[in-house]
């Protein structure tokens, strides 16, 4: 399933793109907005597959959101205006595709075929930024600041320098959203940032402890030992 997001400071322009694409197979729209300050936010919290972005939207500029996320978020950029003149910024951008209003839907369908042909075969997106619910707020933590992750039935502890986030997500939901060269299960309820692992210690004669960047332990699991070995370049015996 392909996440769309769609910004534009028109009504009527959001809802007949998001018509369309609702009608077409294994696409949905996760978001809509058009003011500045709410489109970033949603598109830190969603990190959608596709973004169609208007140039002028409420509070900024289209061109200047697009250059602030596109090096936080994997996400293909799509501008929609009535002016051609900002075409040439749109692909300084790298934006994808670049639709003329009054577009036709034939338009909007050859776009998402070229999003689609562009995901095929790509490595799986991995998330950059994690969107973390708490009472009143939204804090958006960058997957690089944690250091290990306990699960915790519906829940995972996110354990960062000198604190602790609680985020409402299964251990193995997240597994697959980060990368994979940096974040290695170890266990069936943790999984560990690679890049802060201090050293290893063993009890009784063989490796079963990892000790972290921050002071923490993490017992290495009898089923995830192997892997996480071949990783380090260790031998597992």
């Amino acid at each position: 399933m392909y996440n769309c997001m769609i910004i534009d400071d028109e009504k009527l322009a959001r809802e007949r793109i998001a018509s369309f694409v609702e009608e077409q197979v294994g696409w949905r729209v996760v978001a809509q907005s058009g003011e500045y300050k709410e489109a970033q936010a949603l598109l830190l919290k969603h990190q959608p597959d596709l973004c169609f972005m208007d140039i002028n939207i409420v509070g900024g500029s289209g061109v200047e959101l697009v250059n602030s996320l596109r090096h936080i978020i994997p996400c293909y950029w799509v501008f929609t205006t009535a002016y051609s003149e900002f075409a040439i910024q749109g692909f300084e951008l790298s934006a994808v595709d670049y639709l003329l209003k009054p577009f036709e839907n034939s338009r909007l369908a050859s776009t998402l075929k070229k999003i689609e042909n562009l995901k095929q075969g790509q490595p799986r997106k991995c998330k950059n930024m994690l969107a973390v619910k708490s009472v009143g707020a939204v804090e958006f933590v960058n997957v690089e600041d944690i250091i290990w992750i306990k699960g915790s039935a519906n829940y995972v502890e996110l354990h960062c320098k000198g604190r602790m986030l609680l985020h409402r997500e299964t251990l193995a939901n997240l597994e697959q959203q980060l990368n994979p060269d940096k974040f290695v299960r170890v266990h069936r309820s943790a999984m560990v940032n690679v890049e802060n692992i201090s050293s290893l210690s063993s009890e009784l004669g063989r490796f079963s402890l990892l000790h972290l960047s921050n002071g923490d332990e993490v017992k290495i699991g009898q089923g995830h030992k192997a892997s996480l070995f071949e990783y380090l370049g260790l031998d597992s015996h």
